[in-house]
């Protein structure tokens, strides 16, 4: 995925987000949406929401999917100027709307996750995918276990407000090849071998030297010289680990010495380990560590 901003942005759910999701040529007319939550990173948009019952009607400049959270008894779909599509849509069916295409829905109320991404985005994460966006078709409903989980994973990251910028990249990059796989007929990908030792060494001195920034996948892929879907591949390959759980365990044993060696407040070792704040630090460390930074300090004592 393209470098999303430093930090998500996040608009304020009562205010109906202003739309800030639509941009471009987009245009949605319907029911009032309750949005729970909302959040971007640059090129990739995540939206929780609940809307009333009747018609909407959308027209996207971003491709997106959507996550029905409860069952549908009946839904009827119309795409541009074509036929009628009457059908029940179980919960936790998927649904892709590719850019550009007018489609009109009518259903009963319901809670949704939709997650939005640039129409870009696909040159710049894998240059041999091509043209594969223009052969993209509206589909609905559909099952495919690994894009549902991916969607709720961000919808959680969304709702707990520590969402890294490197792992939303991360699934961002697996949400969009995972798309692409269902139209581009039985997507070969291109394979590519571990880094070298020199390019493996210099992107592991760039995450030592920049563990307390907001790492970015993409810039991470540029210092290997690969485009972010090789790079995280390749990287897993040689380290034994993807480039997230790589930044993780770092950040850890970053906080695990300062816990060791200094007695700073826990605030300060997680602002100097690249953790969001304190409970960021004590919610990764006790998932890790099987303890919390306090416990493991004293301990040392």
């Amino acid at each position: 995925m393209p470098a999303p901003s430093e930090s998500g942005s996040t608009a304020d759910p009562a205010s109906g987000a202003k739309h800030d999701w639509l941009v471009g040529s987009s245009s949605w007319q319907g029911p009032p949406l309750e949005i729970s939550g909302i959040k971007s990173w640059g090129s990739i948009t995540v939206i929780i929401y609940h809307r009333g019952d009747g018609e909407s009607i959308w027209l996207g400049a971003r491709h997106r999917i959507g996550l029905t959270l409860g069952e549908l008894p009946s839904a009827l779909v119309q795409v541009e100027q074509g036929p009628n599509r009457q059908r029940p849509v179980a919960s936790g069916a998927l649904t892709f709307f590719p850019a550009g295409l007018k489609v009109r829905v009518v259903h009963p109320a319901a809670s949704l996750v939709q997650v939005l991404w640039d129409t870009d985005v696909y040159s710049a994460l894998l240059p041999e995918l091509g043209a594969a966006p223009s052969v993209f078709e509206f589909l609905y409903p559909f099952q495919d276990p690994l894009l549902r989980q991916i969607v709720t994973t961000l919808a959680d990251e969304t709702e707990g407000g520590f969402a890294e910028r490197i792992l939303v990249e991360s699934l961002g990059t697996a949400l969009c090849i995972g798309v692409a796989r269902h139209f581009v007929g039985h997507l070969v990908l291109p394979t590519s071998g571990g880094l070298s030792t020199e390019r493996l060494e210099r992107v592991r001195d760039y995450i030592e030297a920049h563990l307390d920034d907001n790492l970015s996948l993409t810039v991470l892929a540029d210092i290997a010289c690969l485009s972010p879907y090789h790079f995280s591949r390749s990287f897993k390959q040689a380290a034994g680990v993807g480039p997230h759980r790589y930044v993780i365990q770092r950040r850890v044993e970053r906080a695990k010495r300062l816990l060791r060696q200094t007695q700073q407040p826990l605030a300060w070792i997680a602002q100097q380990a690249g953790f969001a704040d304190q409970s960021h630090l004590t919610q990764i460390f006790c998932r890790e560590i099987g303890m919390t930074p306090g416990r493991y300090r004293a301990e040392l004592a």
